[in-house]
């Protein structure tokens, strides 16, 4: 649920994909990765966009670093943070329009928040699709 996945991330679950055993998992033989797909959202299926389609890019960097066996979610979400508010410092730039740029960053701190706080379950399935442990049967090779 949701409300697992959030209270896992706040009390300290492993911002990591680890075997059983705790070792590093490897990258699983011809996988072939999902392709990005932007700002869908992986809980309500609501685009996330919400009129700032530069924000699609950043997204689908996210998808592809969860997507990439041994990913740290820590590091994953802070790359997307980045790039979201890189976004509103570009608009800044180019408009200069404080309005248009506190909407943007509010958006953008939105989109954030709602990945930081319900992206494990995703970040967890997306490890499990991409990596293999040392555990698992071979008859997956």
């Amino acid at each position: 649920s949701s409300l697992f996945d959030a209270t896992s991330e706040k009390i300290g679950f492993p911002n990591v994909f680890l075997s059983f055993s705790g070792k590093a998992p490897m990258p699983r033989p011809q996988y072939k990765p999902q392709e990005p797909n932007g700002c869908s959202s992986y809980f309500l299926g609501l685009k996330l966009d919400l009129g700032i389609p530069a924000m699609t890019k950043c997204c689908n960097q996210l998808d592809i670093c969860y997507d990439t066996c041994g990913a740290n979610k820590y590091r994953c979400d802070a790359k997307f943070r980045w790039c979201l508010h890189s976004i509103c410092s570009d608009l800044k730039r180019s408009l200069g329009f404080v309005s248009k740029v506190e909407a943007c960053e509010s958006v953008a701190d939105t989109v954030f928040n709602a990945v930081w706080t319900l992206g494990c379950r995703p970040f967890m399935n997306s490890q499990r699709s991409a990596c293999i442990c040392n555990e698992e049967e071979r008859d997956e090779l």
